[in-house]
C-alpha cells in the first residue's frame, strides 16, 4: 500500500535503539519542545496508548490546543519523540478501504515518562507551568481503575499540583478516559477522593472541596480499532476514524461546544444518552461480530475480513439486525434514525480488507458475549411481541456448536481447563486455495493453539462447566434431537433472566436452538447450515418505513465528488485554500454582495482579503437576512463546526480565532470526514502558472485526492497563458508543443480523465476528411499571422488523440459566456447555450472515446438527459455552478431519474475551498433523500416491492457508483 505523509513524504527519522539517556533526557522530563509550546497547551495526557494518541489527542489538537504526554512506564515513547524533536510530532497512520495509508502527523508541546525519578518530578510541577490547562487525558484500563491503584495515585498528586496551582478557575478540568470500562469516569472519580494520596495529603478537605467543585470526570466509550505500524510499535496504525471513536458525557457542560464538531468524537449532555450508546455498540457492532465469528472459525475462516464477498455472511448479519437487534428501538425508546447508522458504519467497518480480526481470537468468552451482546436482542424481540428469528436461532447454536468439545480432550486439568473442539470437514479446493485457507498451526492467544491441518481448535470458556455440559454432545453416538434440546435449555439456563422452564417463549428458543445445534454435530457444517436459512432473501420495506430507510442510506454512503478545485494541503498554501475569509470571498458571495453595495468592484479587489472578508460580511450576513443559497452555505459550514455561538452572535473576529487553530494539513482530511467523501476529484490546470509545476512534478498523492487534467484554456484559446508556459518548459508555442508538455502531465499526475469548459460559441462538426496536421507546427503566439486553431482543431489534434492514446474519458462543463461582467473578475462570467448539437458530434463521431458531460444552463438539462440515453459513451453528472441550487438540483435530479434511472452521477460540489465541501454536501444528500423517497413511493404504487438492498445500491450508484462504472465499463 502506498503511504502519504499529511504535507509532506514519510520522514522514518534515524534508529533509536541505541540512544543513550543524556541524548534523550528532554523528551522524558518534560521539556517543552517548542519555546512556546506550553503557553498553547491545554491539556495533560496521563498515558501513550496508541487509541489515546489516535483518537483522544488529535481530537484535543483539533480544538487548537497543544498537548503533553506522560508515559506511565517505560522509555519508548520518550526515545521514539527524540528522533523527532525537529518537528515535535508523532505520526498516525490511518488505512483507508483502498489500503492507501494517510499519515498524519500529531503536535506535542512535551512528552516524558514517569518511570524516569526526573521524569516524574518534572511531570507533578507542570501545572504551575501551564495556565490554560483545560484537560487531562487517561489511558486507564479496567484493571488500572482500582483502589490506590498506581496511576489512580498518580492522577491524584497531579490533580493536587492542579489544586495547588489554582487551575480550573475560568473552566473545569476535564478527566478524559479511553476505556469501555462502564461509567469509568464515576469510578475514576470515586477512586481518586477516596485513596491514599487524596486522603492523606496536607489541606486534605479543601482538595477534595476543589475536586468536586472543579473537576470533572467524564463517562466514556470508545470504538477504533488501532494496532501499530510494522515494526515500529509507536505509530499507531488505526482503521478510518468511526462516528463515534469516541462518546463522552457531558452533564454539566464542562466541554467546549466545538469538541462535539470534532469528527469521530461525540459529546452527551442528557443524562442515559451514554448508556444508549454502550447498549448499541454492544448489541449492534458486538453482537454482530459474534454472530459471525463462530460459523467463520468452524468454517476454517480464521480473518473476519472474510466476510467480504461471501455470499452468506453479510446477508445474514443483515437479516439478523432487521429481523432482531433493531427492536433494540422499541425497547429503548429511540428513534430507527439513530439506531441504522450503527449498524450501516459496521457493516462497512467489517469489510475493510486491511483490517481483519482473527476469528478464534475474538470467539473467546462465548457464553459471556452470548449473554451481554445477543440475550438483549433475544427479550426485546419478545418483547414486541414476536419469536426469534432462524437467523437469532443459527447464531445461538452455532455459539454451542463451537463450544462443544469433540474428541479426547487432554487438558482439562488446567486451570481453567482447556478444550479440544473440532472444525467443519475442509471443503474440496485446489491445493493451493486450500493452503491458503488452512494455514500451519498457530497460537491464536497465549496457551491456546488452531491446528487446521488436523482439523481441531482448543478453547476456553469461563469456569469450563459450559463446555462440560455439552460435552456428552460431542461423543459418538451422543447427539439425539432429545439430548440436544436437553443440554441446549440446560446450557441457556445459564443467561441470566433465561428461563426455559418457566417461559413458553423461552423453551422454544432452546428447543429450535438445540434443534439446529443437532443438525451441526451430526456432520452437517455450520457455513451450510446457514446458507439453508437463505439468508440472501429480500428485506422489503413498507411504505411507512421507506422515508426513514432511504435518508438513512443516503446519509451513510461516502460519495465521490467528481469535479472540485481542492488541493490537498502538500500542495502549499497558495493552492490549497480554507478557513472563513475564503468562504467569505468566494466569488459567488461577492457577486451577491457587489450587485447591492456602494462599492465599485475595482476598489473592493484592491482590498486585502480580510477586509473584502468583513464587507462581505457586513453587507449580506448582518445588515440583511443570508437567505442565498451561498449565504446558506457558509451557517451551514459553520454550524457543523460546532460554531453556533459565534455565528448568533454574528462574530467574525471569533470564527477567525477558531480557524487560527485549525492544523492546514489535518482540516483537508476533517473536511472530508464531516462531508462523508470517499475522495474527491481535483482539476489541475497546467497552463495556469500557479499549477505548472505541480502537474509535472506533482507530490505525493494524498489518499482521498484523485486527479483530472483541466485544459480549459486550450478550448477557450487563452493562447497567451499557453505559449507562457510553453515557453517555460522550453516547448514551442505550438500545438505540438502543447501535446508534448500534457502528455509529460499525463505521464506525471496520473488523472482519472480529461476536463474542460467549453466556450459559448463551442462547435464541432462532423468531418469529411482527416484533421489538418500541419497546423500542429502552426505558431500561437501573436507575432503569427495565421487564424489561431479553433476548439473543434484543438480536439481533433490534440485532447482527443491523447484521450485515445491514454484511454482517458473527456469531461465537457458546457455553456460557460465568461466575462458577461469582466470587471467582477472570475465572478463575472455567466451563462450561454451549451451547444448540445456539438456534443452529440463527438459522441458519434468517437464511440471510443468515453464523454462525461454536465450543463450549466438550466435550459439545456432536458436535451443533455436525452443524449445520454442515447449514447453508451456519455456519462452526464451534477449541477454544475449556477445549477447547484435546491430548486434547480431538485428538477434537475427528478428529471434525469425519470430517463435515465440512475445511470448519472447526482451531484458534485465544484469547491474551491475545503469548507464549502461539508454544505454542499449536507444539502446534496437532504434533497436526494426527498427525491428517492418520491420515486419509491410512486414504484411500490405499482406493487413493485422495494428492499433496503435496493436502496442502498441505488444510493451508491447516484453517488459515485455509476461514475466508476462508467469509467471501467468497455466501450
Amino acid at each position: 500500500s502506498r503511504q502519504y505523509l499529511l504535507g509532506s513524504p514519510i520522514s522514518r527519522g534515524r534508529r533509536l535503539n541505541h540512544i543513550t539517556m543524556a541524548e534523550f533526557g528532554p523528551t522524558l522530563r518534560f521539556a517543552p519542545l517548542d519555546e512556546a509550546a506550553f503557553e498553547r497547551t491545554t491539556a495533560v495526557c496521563l498515558g501513550t496508548g496508541r487509541f489515546l494518541r489516535a483518537v483522544l489527542v488529535p481530537a484535543l489538537v483539533e480544538l487548537g490546543g497543544e498537548v503533553v504526554l506522560a508515559q506511565t512506564r517505560g522509555t519508548s515513547f520518550g526515545a521514539y519523540m527524540q528522533g523527532r524533536k525537529d518537528s515535535r510530532t508523532y505520526e498516525v497512520d490511518t488505512v483507508l478501504q483502498d489500503g492507501k495509508v494517510l499519515t498524519s502527523r500529531v503536535p506535542v508541546a512535551a512528552c516524558g515518562s514517569l518511570g524516569v525519578p526526573a521524569g516524574r518530578a518534572a511531570f507533578m510541577a507542570l501545572p504551575a507551568k501551564l495556565p490554560k490547562l483545560r484537560f487531562v487525558g487517561l489511558g486507564l484500563t479496567e484493571a488500572g481503575i482500582v483502589h490506590n491503584g498506581k496511576s489512580i495515585l498518580d492522577l491524584a498528586e497531579f490533580l493536587h499540583a492542579c489544586f495547588v496551582a489554582g487551575l480550573a478557575k475560568e473552566h473545569p478540568l476535564s478527566m478524559v478516559n479511553t476505556d469501555n470500562m462502564p461509567f469509568n469516569g464515576d469510578a475514576i472519580k470515586n477512586h481518586v477522593h477516596s485513596c491514599d494520596y487524596t486522603q492523606g495529603v496536607p489541606r486534605s478537605e479543601e482538595f477534595q472541596q476543589w475536586l468536586r467543585n472543579h473537576v470533572v470526570f467524564h463517562n466514556t466509550m470508545v470504538d477504533r480499532i488501532t494496532s501499530h505500524r510494522t515494526g515500529q510499535p509507536d505509530v499507531p496504525r488505526a482503521e478510518p476514524l468511526p462516528a463515534k471513536a469516541l462518546v463522552i458525557e457531558d452533564l454539566t457542560g464542562a466541554l467546549p461546544q466545538q469538541l462535539g464538531s470534532v469528527p469521530g468524537v461525540v459529546v452527551r449532555s442528557k443524562p442515559k444518552l451514554l448508556e444508549l450508546d454502550i447498549a448499541l455498540k454492544l448489541r449492534i457492532a458486538n453482537g454482530l461480530h459474534t454472530a459471525m465469528v463462530y460459523a467463520m472459525s468452524l468454517g476454517r475462516i480464521f480473518q473476519t475480513d472474510g466476510c467480504i464477498g461471501h455470499p452468506d455472511i453479510l446477508p445474514y448479519l443483515e437479516q439478523l439486525f432487521e429481523r432482531d437487534i433493531a427492536h433494540a428501538c422499541t425497547e429503548l425508546s429511540m428513534p430507527r434514525l439513530q439506531v441504522t447508522p450503527v449498524f450501516s458504519e459496521w457493516m462497512s467497518r467489517l469489510q475493510h480488507p486491511h483490517f481483519g480480526l482473527g476469528c478464534l481470537f475474538v470467539c473467546q468468552n462465548a457464553m459471556q458475549k452470548m449473554g451481554i451482546r445477543l440475550l438483549p436482542s433475544v427479550k426485546a424481540t419478545l418483547a414486541a411481541g414476536e419469536e426469534p428469528s432462524l437467523f437469532m436461532v443459527f447464531a445461538l447454536a452455532v455459539i454451542l456448536r463451537f463450544l462443544t468439545p469433540v474428541g479426547e480432550q487432554t487438558k482439562l486439568s488446567e486451570q481453567p481447563p482447556v478444550f479440544v473442539g473440532y472444525l467443519d470437514a475442509a471443503v474440496e479446493e485446489p491445493q493451493e486455495k486450500r493452503r491458503r485457507l488452512d494455514p500451519a498451526a498457530w497460537e491464536y492467544t497465549p496457551g491456546l493453539w488452531a491446528h487446521p491441518s488436523e482439523g481441531t481448535y482448543e478453547f476456553r470458556d469461563g469456569d469450563g462447566l459450559v463446555p462440560m455440559l455439552l460435552r456428552p454432545l460431542g461423543r459418538p453416538g451422543g447427539c439425539s434431537v432429545a439430548a440436544a434440546v436437553s443440554i441446549t435449555s440446560d446450557v441457556l439456563s445459564r443467561l441470566e433472566g433465561f428461563d426455559p422452564r418457566g417461559c413458553p417463549e423461552h423453551g422454544r428458543l432452546a428447543r429450535a436452538v438445540g434443534m439446529m445445534l443437532q443438525r451441526m454435530l451430526q456432520g452437517e457444517p455450520a457455513m451450510h447450515v446457514l446458507a439453508s436459512l437463505r439468508p440472501q432473501q429480500p428485506l422489503l420495506l413498507q411504505e411507512k418505513q421507506l422515508e426513514e430507510a432511504v435518508r438513512q442510506e443516503v446519509e451513510a454512503a461516502e460519495a465521490v465528488d467528481v469535479h472540485t478545485h481542492l488541493f490537498p494541503a502538500g500542495h502549499g498554501t497558495q493552492l490549497m485554500r480554507y478557513g472563513i475569509d475564503a468562504m467569505l470571498t468566494y466569488h459567488y458571495l461577492v457577486s451577491e454582495y457587489l450587485a447591492t453595495s456602494t462599492d465599485r468592484p475595482a476598489e473592493f479587489y484592491a482590498l486585502q482579503q480580510k477586509e473584502q472578508a468583513e464587507r462581505v460580511w457586513q453587507g449580506l450576513f448582518v445588515k440583511a437576512s443570508p437567505i442565498s443559497e451561498p449565504c446558506r452555505g457558509v451557517l451551514t459550514t459553520l454550524n457543523a463546526l460546532g460554531l453556533r455561538k459565534e455565528v448568533a452572535a454574528r462574530d467574525l473576529e471569533a470564527i477567525r480565532t477558531w480557524y487560527e487553530g485549525q492544523d492546514e494539513e489535518m482540516f483537508n482530511e476533517k473536511m472530508m470526514r464531516l462531508a462523508r467523501l470517499r475522495y474527491v476529484v481535483t482539476s489541475h490546470d497546467p497552463f495556469d502558472p500557479r499549477e505548472t509545476a505541480s502537474c509535472l512534478e506533482p507530490p505525493t498523492q494524498a489518499p482521498r485526492y484523485r486527479s483530472a487534467l483541466a485544459l480549459d484554456k486550450l478550448l477557450e484559446g487563452d493562447w497567451s497563458a499557453i505559449c507562457h508556459t510553453l515557453k517555460e518548459a522550453g516547448k514551442p508555442c505550438t500545438l505540438r508543443g502543447a501535446t508534448e508538455l500534457l502528455q509529460r502531465c499525463l505521464e506525471a499526475l496520473q488523472p482519472i480523465f480529461l476536463t474542460a469548459a467549453t466556450p459559448h460559441a463551442f462547435s464541432y462538426e462532423q468531418l469529411s476528411g482527416s484533421p489538418q496536421e500541419e497546423l500542429l507546427d502552426a505558431a500561437l503566439d501573436s507575432s503569427s499571422a495565421q487564424q489561431p486553431p479553433t476548439p473543434q482543431q484543438v480536439l481533433d489534434l490534440v485532447v482527443l488523440p491523447l484521450c485515445r492514446s491514454a484511454g482517458l474519458p473527456l469531461s465537457l462543463r458546457m455553456g460557460t459566456q465568461r466575462g458577461v461582467c469582466p470587471e467582477l473578475r472570475m465572478a463575472g462570467d455567466g451563462v450561454g447555450s451549451a451547444q448540445l448539437g456539438s456534443l452529440a458530434q463527438l459522441c458519434r463521431g468517437h464511440p471510443q472515446i468515453k464523454f462525461m458531460a454536465t450543463v450549466l444552463s438550466r435550459g439545456d438539462q432536458h436535451e443533455a438527459a436525452i443524449m445520454a440515453s442515447k449514447f453508451r459513451n456519455l456519462h452526464v453528472w451534477g449541477c454544475w455552478w449556477y445549477c447547484n441550487n435546491p430548486s434547480v438540483v431538485s428538477e434537475v435530479t427528478a428529471l434525469r431519474l425519470e430517463m435515465l434511472g440512475t445511470g448519472f452521477t447526482f451531484q458534485t460540489s465544484s469547491a474551491r475551498v475545503h469548507d464549502q465541501l461539508i454544505y454542499k454536501w449536507i444539502h446534496a444528500r437532504s434533497l436526494l433523500a426527498k427525491l428517492l423517497t418520491s420515486k419509491y413511493v410512486e414504484l411500490m404504487s405499482t406493487g413493485w416491492c422495494v428492499s433496503r438492498g435496493d436502496v442502498r445500491r441505488d444510493v451508491l450508484r447516484l453517488l459515485g457508483g455509476a461514475f466508476e462504472d462508467f469509467l471501467a465499463k468497455p466501450l
